[in-house]
């Protein structure tokens, strides 16, 4: 809901702007090189309180409204941006100036051009968005003339207010007058607002992204309660009830993986990111390779034929003549549609760990192609999950999900970063595929090699994979170099995504014909 609203007010495509939702974070954030990435809060317990944007709520239903609206502001504000801002105009202008007030120069003209934007193009957003700005601004205002006050007099401090609010409101007038296609004009107003003392407040909307909001809350606000309507608060309800939707999956599923989980030395298990530009950029990127991988994996066969094939398919002329001139019925008239395939459970287990930092972009693409043929194989009548791990074990897919929209932007947010370990991903691997009672059972293993992190490394992989292997699970490991280890059912290099592929087929169809 969130990828839809946002391109769907910036106009631009997936493809061209990384979306994160984030738990880890506080506050939105904007990077603009190399390309625009966004970074979104999304709600989080802290020490029994529901969290966002330095917010905190005694719990998440009663102040469900507030929470999501705030969520829907930073959507909105940050998809502004998006639209209208063009960083390269300022890039060359903040060179030796003050990083802190050079960005909040241009914040302070971004965020009042987006605004702008919003009111013309999305008022119904803006007029519920300019509501919550407004409680927030009131609260900051009268705490802060309060503190003027106690240092000023009276007189002075209201003449002192009122002066910086006429000044604001003269420089907003000019920065909706610019012409976007004039870059000269962004510098003279840069300059102006740089050099103006106390034009830019030290007050920071919690749903706008700023280079100055704190790296760690000292004060929450707490239990505050916004009230918005129509579309806005429309759009609000829906991402009460998919939350909520979220939130009972996500439980069933970390309780289903929490019982098998409990003798191994992952820190923790989760679920991916989310960043669906990166998979459809790692997707145009693969296309050609993914369909030959898709195709001629599924038309692998699993199981031996037996008796005749079925008189159903593409009917083949010059076979059929043939068949009634020799009036050999054993002849196959018939193109089959489909092989013969039996049920399969796949788990795909990518190592993340920082030793997969210089190859991982281009084995990156092997494991998306392999994820796509996963679904073209086992999408009638099999199962299969994507995962990683490094110290931690992230779920991409579940056996038991659709690789909807929703995996497949998990797959574009996998992330490198930890230690590896390979001989518990191996393990849980292996507890997952034996809840089933499939015959065919493989995992796909992508990584270097290099287990880190835990004691004796190598040799707690060597029997993870031979007592996955006794239990009748094929074992393949993709990016190990040659000769490095025979424990496998089958171990090949990464060299390229053109040879990894090719390889991959091979081993696959040799694997599947020694099942027969």
């Amino acid at each position: 809901m969130a990828h839809e609203l946002f391109f769907e007010i910036c106009g631009k495509k997936p493809i061209d702007i990384d979306m994160f939702f984030l738990e880890q974070q506080y506050f939105p954030k904007i990077d603009y090189e190399p390309r625009m990435t966004v970074f979104f809060p999304m709600p989080r317990a802290i020490q029994g309180l529901e969290t966002i944007q330095g917010c905190a709520f005694s719990n998440l239903e009663t102040y469900q409204s507030t929470i999501f609206s705030l969520f829907l502001s930073s959507v909105c504000h940050a998809a502004g941006h998006a639209k209208v801002t063009d960083f390269k105009k300022y890039k060359k202008w903040m060179v030796n100036k003050n990083k802190k007030r050079a960005y909040e120069t241009f914040e302070f003209i971004e965020d009042i051009r987006v605004n702008e934007f919003l009111k013309k193009e999305f008022s119904e957003y803006h007029t519920e968005i300019n509501k919550i700005q407004e409680y927030f601004t009131n609260i900051y205002e009268k705490k802060n003339l309060e503190n003027v006050k106690k240092n000023s007099k009276k007189v002075f401090s209201n003449r002192f207010v009122s002066d910086i609010k006429i000044k604001r409101e003269q420089l907003q007038e000019k920065i909706l007058n610019l012409n976007s296609e004039e870059d000269e004009e962004f510098i003279k107003i840069a300059d102006e607002v740089y050099e103006s003392s106390n034009i830019i407040s030290d007050f920071r909307l919690p749903f706008t992204d700023h280079y100055s909001h704190p790296k760690r809350i000292e004060k929450w606000i707490e239990n505050i309660n916004l009230s918005t309507e129509g579309k806005f608060l429309s759009i609000v309800e829906r991402f009460n009830d998919v939350w909520f939707e979220q939130l009972k999956r996500r439980a069933k599923v970390r309780k289903k993986y929490g019982g098998i989980t409990d003798d191994l030395e992952f820190d923790k298990i989760d679920f991916a990111p989310e960043n669906i530009g990166e998979y459809l950029r790692l997707k145009n990127a693969t296309h050609l390779f993914l369909k030959k991988m898709s195709s001629q994996m599924k038309m692998t066969p699993n199981v031996m034929d037996e008796g005749m094939p079925e008189d159903m398919g593409l009917l083949q002329m010059q076979a059929a003549i043939q068949a009634v001139a020799a009036q050999n019925n054993s002849i196959q008239i018939f193109e089959q549609d489909d092989y013969r395939r039996i049920e399969e459970e796949w788990a795909i287990v990518v190592d993340t760990s920082s030793s997969m930092r210089l190859k991982f972009d281009e084995m990156k693409k092997f494991a998306i192609c392999l994820g796509e043929a996963a679904n073209e194989v086992n999408s009638k009548n099999g199962k299969w999950g994507f995962f990683t791990f490094n110290n931690n074990f992230t779920i991409v897919k579940d056996h038991y999900e659709n690789f909807d929209a929703n995996s497949k932007s998990r797959i574009g947010g996998i992330e490198i970063k930890g230690f590896s370990f390979i001989a518990d991903a191996v393990k849980l691997c292996s507890r997952i595929l034996e809840r089933e009672n499939i015959e065919r059972r493989y995992i796909f293993l992508i990584t270097d090699g290099q287990a880190l992190g835990t004691y004796e490394a190598d040799k707690k992989m060597e029997e993870a994979v031979e007592a996955a292997r006794k239990k009748g699970i094929s074992v393949v490991a993709i990016g190990m170099p040659t000769g490095v280890t025979k424990i496998f059912s089958m171990c090949m290099p990464y060299e390229g995504l053109r040879k990894t592929v090719a390889r991959f087929l091979g081993a696959y169809t040799m694997l599947a014909g020694d099942d027969l």
